[in-house]
């Protein structure tokens, strides 16, 4: 079985949605050991909200899958430029 870059990504977010410490839940996600991007969920919104470090663009998400597949373009566009 292939292991898949954005099923990574679908867990931590899933992780997210069923970790109940707080209202909101924060991940940091990061490419070669720096960070690219941070992911907020809101509980009580279900809203994701991915903040790209660099340049700093905001997106609200309220599928899990969409915010996946930003987290994966950020993670890609990051490796690009190496």
């Amino acid at each position: 079985m292939v292991n898949s870059n954005l099923s990574r990504i679908i867990k931590r977010l899933e992780a997210m949605v069923v970790d109940g410490a707080g209202p909101l839940q924060v991940r940091t996600f990061e490419r070669y050991g720096i960070a690219v991007c941070d992911v907020l969920f809101n509980q009580e919104s279900g809203e994701f909200v991915v903040k790209r470090i660099e340049p700093g663009d905001v997106m609200v998400f309220d599928q899990l899958d969409l915010a996946a597949i930003e987290v994966y373009d950020c993670l890609e566009d990051f490796r690009q430029r190496f």
